[in-house]
C-alpha cells in the first residue's frame, strides 16, 4: 500500500482532519459500505503508530481486515478505490462545512433552478451575510458577482416588465473581479521575470491600470494594495514613497484578509525591503523586521502549524544584525518549535551558537556548535563558517588554520553539494586564510580583494577584521 494514492493522501491528514474523517465515514448514509469504515479505522491505527512499513504491506493489511478469508489482491484493491473516493467527497463537505458563503451560494443556486423564490430569497439573504463576515479575499469578488448573477437569472425568470435593480451591479461586481485577478496575475508575471528568464505578455492591464486610477478604492484594498505593488515591481527604486503606503493599507486591512491572500502581499513588501537592503539601502532593515514580526504575531507567515526555515534564519540574522539581541534569544527559543521536526534541534543550537558569538560569549557558542547533528547540509556549513570565525575571534591560530583546512577538503569531498553553493564558502576559506597569513600592512590590498570577489559568505565580517 505503500505507493497508493490512499495512502498519499491519508498521509497528509493532521489529528483534526482524521477526527472529522471518521466522524464522516461512520454516518451510513455517507458511508453505506462497512469494509471501507474499517480499512479507515485500521489504517488510522497505523497512522498513530508511525506507519510502520511492515504493517503497510497488502497481505498484512488483508488479513487484519479478513483474518478467516484468503487473500484478495483485487478485493482489497476495490476497497482502496472505494474508501478514497469517501475521503474525496469528505474534502468537499468540510470546504462547505468551512465556507458558509460558497455553501448557501450552491444552495441558492439550486433552488433558483427548482423555481423556488421564496425559499431562493432566504439562501441568498444568508449567503450574503455570510460573504460579509468571511475574509477578503479575490473569491470575495468572485462570489459576489456570482450571487448578482443569480439575483438576475431569478428576476428574468420573473418575467416582468419592470427596470432590473440587478444587471448593472453584476456587471461592475464581474469588471471589479477581472480587474483584480488581472492585477494580480501582471504583478505575479512581473515577479516572476525577475527570477527566472521568462518573458510575460500581460494583455489588457494598461486600460485597468488608467480605469482603477480615476476611481476611489477606499473601499476596493485589494485593488489598492495590487496597484502599488505593480508600481513597486515596475520600478523598485522609484517607489519608495508607495512601498510606505502599501504597507500602511496592508496593516490597516490584514486583519479582513485571508491568510492565503494576505501571504503573498505580505511576502512582496518582505521581497521589496530585501531588494533595497541589497541595493545598499541598510535603513530597509528595521522595515523588514516589523514585517516580519507581523507576520509571526498575526500568524500570516505560520502555513500548516509551520514556519518556513528561511523565513526563520533570516529573522534571526536581521534581528542579529540591527542588534535584537534580546529578541532573537527569545524568537529562536519560541520558534524553533515551529520549524520541521528533523530541523528543529539543529536550528535551535546553530541560532543560538549564532547568537552567542554576536555577544562575543564564544565559549558558550563552541558549547551551542557542539551540540548541532548537522541534519541539514546548510547547518553543517554555517557551523563550520561560524566555528572558524570563533577562533579568529579567540587568537586561537593553530585551531583557526586546522578547521579551514578541514572546511576546504570537506567542500571538495563532498559531491553532493553544488558548485554555486560551494563557491561563497570556498572564497571564505582562501580570504580568511589570507587574513590570518598577512601583516596589517597588507590589509588595504586585501581588503579590496574582499570588495571585488564574488560570491562571498561572510562579507561584512571580513571587511571588520580588515578594518
Amino acid at each position: 500500500m505503500k505507493n497508493t494514492k490512499l495512502l498519499q493522501f491519508l498521509q497528509t491528514l493532521d489529528g483534526y482532519d482524521w477526527r472529522s474523517l471518521l466522524s464522516f465515514v461512520e454516518r451510513p448514509f455517507h458511508n453505506p459500505n462497512p469494509d471501507a469504515h474499517r480499512l479507515l479505522h485500521h489504517l488510522h491505527a497505523l497512522w498513530t503508530k508511525g506507519w510502520k512499513p511492515e504493517a503497510l504491506e497488502r497481505e498484512v493489511v488483508f488479513k487484519a481486515l479478513f483474518p478467516k478469508q484468503p487473500y484478495r489482491y483485487q478485493m482489497l484493491n476495490q476497497l482502496m478505490s472505494d474508501l478514497l473516493k469517501l475521503a474525496e467527497v469528505w474534502l468537499v463537505w468540510k470546504r462547505l462545512q468551512e465556507d458558509t458563503a460558497l455553501a448557501e451560494q450552491i444552495k441558492a443556486e439550486e433552488l433558483v433552478r427548482l423555481q423556488l423564490g421564496k425559499h431562493y430569497r432566504q439562501a441568498n439573504r444568508k449567503a450574503k451575510d455570510a460573504l460579509e463576515k468571511a475574509p477578503l479575499g479575490p473569491t470575495h469578488h468572485l462570489q459576489s458577482w456570482q450571487l448578482l448573477d443569480l439575483a438576475e437569472q431569478q428576476f428574468f425568470r420573473q418575467n416582468t416588465r419592470q427596470p432590473t435593480p440587478f444587471l448593472q451591479a453584476a456587471n461592475s461586481a464581474l469588471d471589479d473581479f477581472f480587474m483584480l485577478q488581472k492585477l494580480q496575475y501582471t504583478c505575479e508575471m512581473l515577479n516572476r521575470q525577475r527570477l527566472i528568464d521568462q518573458a510575460f505578455d500581460p494583455t489588457l492591464v494598461e486600460s485597468v491600470i488608467n480605469h482603477l486610477s480615476g476611481q476611489d478604492l477606499s473601499s476596493k484594498p485589494l485593488h489598492q494594495l495590487y496597484l502599488y505593488l505593480y508600481q513597486m515591481l515596475q520600478a523598485p527604486d522609484r517607489h519608495q514613497e508607495t512601498f510606505f503606503s502599501y504597507v500602511d493599507l496592508f496593516r490597516g486591512w490584514s486583519n479582513r484578509l485571508s491568510q492565503e491572500t494576505a501571504r503573498p502581499l505580505l511576502y512582496y513588501a518582505i521581497n521589496y525591503c530585501i531588494g533595497r537592503i541589497r541595493e545598499g539601502e541598510r535603513s530597509f532593515a528595521p522595515h523588514l523586521l516589523g514585517l516580519y514580526q507581523q507576520g509571526i504575531d498575526e500568524k500570516i507567515l505560520i502555513e500548516e502549524k509551520q514556519l518556513s526555515p528561511w523565513t526563520y534564519k533570516n529573522m534571526v540574522k536581521l534581528g542579529l544584525n540591527l542588534k535584537r539581541y534580546d529578541w532573537v534569544e527569545d524568537f529562536v527559543k519560541v520558534y524553533s518549535d515551529y520549524l520541521p521536526a528533523d530541523q528543529q534541534k539543529d536550528a535551535l543550537h546553530y541560532n543560538l551558537a549564532e547568537l552567542y558569538f554576536f555577544r562575543a560569549d564564544y565559549e558558550a557558542a563552541l558549547d551551542q556548535l557542539r551540540q548541532v547533528e548537522f541534519t541539514d547540509i546548510h547547518y553543517n556549513l554555517g557551523s563550520r563558517t561560524l566555528l572558524a570565525k570563533i577562533y579568529y575571534e579567540q587568537g586561537a591560530w593553530d585551531a583557526l588554520e586546522a578547521a579551514l583546512k578541514a572546511f576546504q577538503v570537506f567542500l571538495r569531498r563532498n559531491r553532493s553539494i553544488s558548485t554555486k553553493v560551494k563557491t561563497p564558502y570556498a572564497n571564505f576559506i582562501q580570504l580568511t586564510a589570507a587574513l590570518l597569513r598577512q601583516l596589517p600592512a597588507s590589509y588595504p590590498k586585501l581588503r579590496a580583494k574582499v570588495e571585488a570577489t564574488q560570491p562571498l559568505n561572510n562579507r561584512d565580517w571580513l571587511l571588520a577584521k580588515l578594518s
